[in-house]
């Protein structure tokens, strides 16, 4: 079933706020425009929702997890199924404790192209990409050498050990920027019947198998060096504008598979992201999403001509507006606007709360998007299988991602030194006239993770074997105490019938692993994820808002690995 996630309607509550044409970087919503050439494909309407698609393909991608701990390697394949148009993709790895950025890059994918790297981990301890992909990257390097992961964004009280771990697990957003179309950008004031040559599409179009990458031509999407809104009645487009670099609507059009491999015993593990398509309300096609293009730079200010980071983001942690922290003089909440805790780069955007369907614009933008996305993942309670029989060695690992915490709840570290309970730092739903999926009420800090209570209501953890046995559970932490039903970290590993173990037993996770140790080696459990309920107390037996969750059960043993998808009532 798919689940809207910014409707019309809402679109229509933040209408005329948006920008009056293309400057280089920034959200830009689709407007009127000329047909293309005689003869060229059919351009799509412009998107007025959207929704998680089912089939795999869309305009935005979520890859639940990836790690490199022990001998585990991902692959990842992303895949452009669109054979006219280019897209310009930002492609960015979040750590499992907090969704820190781990790493992120640029990738332009030409038609029909299929994009492949492998993560795996350095003799650092740390993540590190590398591909063979003649595709265009930028940085450049990306596609000619192993990267490994940077920790500048993690908790610097971590030794760099600690730290290399943070990099070895998360989960990765997949996000469609722009189309680079072959016969020109959308000119955004012309009537031109036939557009000119698109040079940014030659560059970044394959060649006998490779793509021409032409520096001088990529190079103009490493700046911004108008930062301000180009004028939509202009007679023709300029080079610093986003349309003059070559770039227009995205279309959407990607889909995405992962692979983890262990490398010593063999054993895989493979799935499809989760894609959010932007579309046309009442049918069941793609349209024209925002157009969210920014470089691949680090000098973004946090405020230039017709660019505010807060309408392009609802990360509290780079927002001056829309959140609720504890402040340290006076330990009373505040939404103090004085200062940001990460000062924003132009590479932290776009990310899963920028606008891509409706007016932009607003502070309240990104919030509603990030908003809306996360209802529509909101669950009630998940369901999968287990099988941890000792005599086929055989484990099962559950794993619980939630990509839109970070735009809920964040962690500053900069904040207060040690980390503490206040060092958590709050979006505020209520500015943009919504209700909170996180607060206080549901979340503490536990080894410099957040972690949710799973369950405020009375479903809890229950268990039945293969025989109809039930039992009800609870889950034990680590080295096992009982605590009661929580998420600790953005990505989280659940290891069934692990014992004490501090690592586990399908995907050797650590970073943020919890052990549930239930009485029978194989069966079915179901667990409640109710959250809060809508008045953001605790729910205490109804209904409550749910948690955005995502994943799967990982199940292996001596002689096989399988991927069973979580099931989930939403």
């Amino acid at each position: 079933m798919k689940k809207s996630i910014l409707s019309a309607s809402i679109a229509a509550m933040i209408g005329g706020l948006g920008f009056a044409g293309l400057a280089n970087a920034g959200v830009f919503a689709p407007i009127a425009v000329a047909p293309l050439a005689t003869g060229a494909a059919a351009v799509p309407a412009n998107a007025d929702q959207q929704t998680i698609n089912e089939a795999g393909v869309g305009h935005i991608l979520i890859v639940p997890y990836f790690t490199t701990q022990g001998t585990n390697a991902t692959l990842l394949n992303i895949t452009n199924t669109d054979t006219i148009n280019g897209k310009l993709v930002k492609i960015r790895f979040r750590g499992a404790s907090n969704s820190d950025d781990i790493f992120d890059f640029t990738l332009a994918l030409s038609p029909g192209d299929v994009w492949a790297a492998k993560v795996s981990q350095g003799a650092d301890g740390r993540s590190q990409l590398e591909t063979g992909d003649k595709s265009c990257t930028l940085p450049s390097f990306v596609a000619t050498q192993r990267n490994s992961f940077p920790t500048s964004r993690l908790n610097p009280s971590l030794t760099d050990a600690q730290k290399a771990n943070e990099t070895r697990e998360g989960y990765v957003e997949i996000l469609t920027m722009a189309d680079i179309r072959p016969a020109g950008f959308r000119d955004q004031g012309t009537a031109a019947a036939t557009p000119a040559a698109n040079a940014l599409f030659t560059a970044i179009k394959h060649v006998n198998g490779v793509a021409p990458c032409t520096t001088a031509t990529l190079d103009l999407l490493k700046t911004d060096t108008t930062g301000g809104v180009q004028n939509g009645a202009a007679a023709a487009p300029v080079t610093d504008t986003a349309t003059g670099k070559g770039l227009t609507f995205p279309s959407g059009r990607l889909m995405a598979n992962w692979t983890i491999i262990d490398t010593v015993k063999t054993a895989t593990f493979s799935g499809a992201a989760v894609a959010v398509r932007a579309g046309i309300a009442g049918t069941n096609t793609s349209g024209l999403a925002n157009l969210a293009f920014f470089p691949q730079s680090d000098d973004l200010a946090t405020t230039t001509a017709g660019l505010d980071v807060d309408t392009l983001t609802a990360d509290p942690l780079l927002r001056s507006t829309g959140r609720i922290f504890t402040d340290p003089a006076t330990g009373a909440n505040t939404t103090s606007t004085a200062g940001r805790f990460i000062a924003a780069s132009y590479y932290d955007l776009p990310d899963l709360s920028t606008p891509y369907v409706g007016a932009v614009g607003a502070t309240t933008a990104p919030m509603i998007q990030a908003k809306n996305l996360t209802t529509a993942l909101a669950a009630q309670s998940v369901f999968n299988e287990y099988l941890t029989t000792t005599s086929i060695g055989a484990t099962t690992d559950w794993v619980f991602s939630m990509p839109t915490r970070r735009y809920n709840v964040a962690v500053n570290y900069r904040f207060t030194s040690p980390l503490s309970t206040n060092s958590r730092v709050y979006t505020d739903w209520t500015t943009a006239g919504s209700t909170n999926h996180f607060s206080s009420v549901n979340t503490s800090l536990v080894n410099n993770q957040v972690c949710v209570n799973a369950d405020t209501g009375a479903v809890g953890v229950n268990q039945w074997d293969r025989e109809e046995t039930t039992t009800s559970s609870q889950f034990v932490i680590s080295p096992g105490t009982v605590t009661n039903v929580r998420f600790c970290g953005e990505t989280s590993v659940l290891a069934i019938n692990n014992g004490t173990n501090t690592a586990s037993g399908s995907l050797s996770a650590s970073v943020a692993l919890q052990n549930l140790n239930v009485s029978a080696n194989e069966g079915w459990i179901s667990l409640g994820t109710s959250g809060l309920n809508a008045a953001g107390a605790a729910a205490n037996g109804t209904a409550g808002l749910g948690l955005p969750v995502l994943g799967a059960a990982f199940a292996k043993s001596s002689s096989f690995g399988a991927v069973w998808p979580h099931r989930f009532q939403r």
